[in-house]
């Protein structure tokens, strides 16, 4: 039975909700997408070319749900072959989520009032950088350096997230300004994965301060060894 401590908990349930709202509307989509029933407004460019959206929901959902539990020390700790099991997939669905996101930046016809030149190029950044991370944490921990694995995943999940965060910040300008457009819509886009990437590094300096005095103590047992 898996057992969390309080702090994993909450960042558990802090991962899933704040995924939970895109996912849900992607699984709306494809139910969309595969049956007569309407829950979303409809969206001809995804209905005129379904195939690369199907993928890009499905993988990003896999990336964001199975990928908040990779975070969590108990499980790596206690369950390692799921947690690189695991891995492998995410891999997997993480390029195949910002590959796919890339295309449809790129190729969809999405109107100006919906995706100006801003959020275009941040899109295409973001795609790219994703994937670069994912590739570059592969790359760490087949080499063995877990630490570095460990940064480079976490950058790329927080730019996987960015969904989630979009909703969030969406929320209270739809409240108070009503649905943004323009330039606003790409600059709340935007914005959302710079708070996205902030929140990453700062996990990434936290998780560096803790590990430079166990690497500390390490090598003061070794010199002791070796005198």
């Amino acid at each position: 039975m898996l057992k969390l401590v309080q702090s994993e908990r909450l960042i558990l349930i802090g991962l899933l909700v704040l995924s939970a709202i895109p996912c849900i509307g992607g699984i709306f989509r494809l139910i969309e997408l595969s049956t007569a029933l309407e829950f979303l407004p409809e969206n001809s460019r995804i209905v005129s070319v379904p195939v690369p959206a199907v993928f890009h929901i499905i993988s990003a959902v896999i990336y964001s749900i199975l990928g908040a539990f990779q975070f969590l020390p108990s499980i790596r700790r206690n369950y390692p072959k799921w947690h690189r099991s695991a891995g492998r997939v995410l891999v997997g669905a993480g390029i195949v989520s910002a590959g796919t996101g890339l295309w449809m930046t790129h190729n969809y016809p999405i109107p100006d009032n919906l995706q100006g030149m801003l959020l275009y190029a941040v899109r295409i950044f973001v795609g790219l950088s994703m994937s670069a991370y994912i590739l570059l944490g592969l790359s760490s921990v087949l080499k063995k350096r877990i630490a570095q694995h460990q940064v480079w995943m976490i950058r790329a999940y927080a730019l996987g997230l960015g969904a989630g965060t979009q909703v969030l910040i969406a929320i209270p300008w739809l409240l108070t300004v009503g649905e943004p457009s323009g330039i606003a819509r790409d600059i709340l886009m935007t914005a959302a994965w710079i708070i996205n990437v902030v929140v990453g590094e700062w996990v990434i300096s936290i998780k560096k301060n803790d590990y430079q005095p166990c690497l500390s103590r390490v090598q003061l047992e070794t010199q002791s060894f070796q005198s």
